[in-house]
Order: C-alpha cells, then structure tokens, then sequence
C-alpha cells in the first residue's frame, strides 16, 4: 500500500473526518506466471447498508471518470481528484507493469509541483488536504476548492496539500455534481477569475 494524501473534511462541514489515502497495486501475476483471478486475490466487501456504498466493482481509471462524467456515479472532490490523477498513469489494457512504475515514480518525485510553493516539498504520502471553498460561484453554478491547506489543525506544521490543482463542484442536495480537477492558473487565468 502506497499512501497517496490525507484528506480532512473542509471546516465549514459541521461533523468533520480525517482519511488516509492509500494506492493498492495488485499483484500482476501468480508466482507460476499465470494471470491471477481477482476473486480469489481480493475478497469482495459487503455493502454497509447503503449508508456509503452498496456494490463494489474493479475497473480501469478512465471508466470510473467517464461513469462520473455521465452522471451514473457520484464521486465527491476527493476521489474526482485521486483518480485524475492516477489516470494519468493508469491507461488501462497495456503494459499495465509499466504504468505502474511510471505511477510509483510520480509518487516518490519531489518537487510534486510548482517549485516555488511550499507545498510542492511535501511527498505525495505526506500531502494533507483540507479543501477551502472560495466564495465564488462560476456562471455554471460550481464553486472552487483549494486544495493547498492542511486546515486549522496543522497550521504551522510544515504539511500542505496540493497548490497547483483546484477541484470545481456543484453541491447538490442528491451530492457533488460536475467535479473536475483543473490546473490552478486556469481559474485564475480564465473569466471566473478568482484572488485565489
């Protein structure tokens, strides 16, 4: 397991969670060299009444993306922003142990980022992100979280989240609708310019 970001729910949440991230690449193949049936390798978790999840299911990065995108599942700001970030490594169908290593690189490279920010020192495993809503809302409704901050609790701690990336939302009463992962400068630059 390889941890990917900890993520503490914003403070304008009233019940707030911490999560530790995590990347788990299975194994690609059996010691025998055969290709490994994943029902024997992970057991499938059992839904928890419907309160968080009710199926599970494997599938490459993009699918989950373009489910997202279509509106069949929901995927709230931190996990629009883990798989973007993974599908840039996790093609899918291919040299999947290429893809791998060049994924672990990315975890393991620092500077993560804009050299001239802070944040971009802090490993990916380290990254502590606590989204902090701006009080803009874009001409299609959505609204733009840093992703920079630790939040209050580690303030002066010398951990950050990510300064490069912003996710915009749209919180629905039915959840997060119209997520996306954007470079930081496209907001800034663009017409919802933002002092961000």
């Amino acid at each position: 397991m390889l941890p990917f970001t900890r993520w503490i729910t914003p403070t304008n949440v009233p019940k707030r969670f911490t999560t530790q991230m995590y990347v788990y690449l299975l194994p690609l193949e059996s010691k025998a060299g055969a290709a490994r049936d994943t029902e024997s390798v992970i057991p499938t978790p059992t839904h928890d009444g419907g309160l968080e999840h009710t199926a599970v299911a494997f599938d490459d990065v993009k699918d989950w993306l373009a489910r997202a995108a279509s509106g069949d599942i929901i995927l709230y700001p931190p996990q629009m922003y883990l798989l973007k970030l993974l599908g840039e490594f996790l093609t899918g169908p291919g040299d999947y142990a290429a893809q791998r290593e060049a994924l672990k690189a990315f975890l393991n490279k620092v500077p993560t980022g804009n050299p001239a920010h802070p944040t971009a020192n802090i490993p990916w495993g380290d990254k502590v992100i606590s989204p902090i809503p701006l009080n803009v809302e874009r001409a299609d409704g959505r609204r733009i979280l840093q992703l920079h901050s630790p939040g209050p609790e580690l303030k002066g701690s010398n951990r950050g989240g990510d300064y490069d990336r912003v996710v915009l939302v749209n919180f629905t009463p039915q959840g997060a609708r119209g997520v996306e992962v954007v470079p930081r400068e496209e907001v800034e630059g663009g017409k919802d310019k933002a002092k961000l």
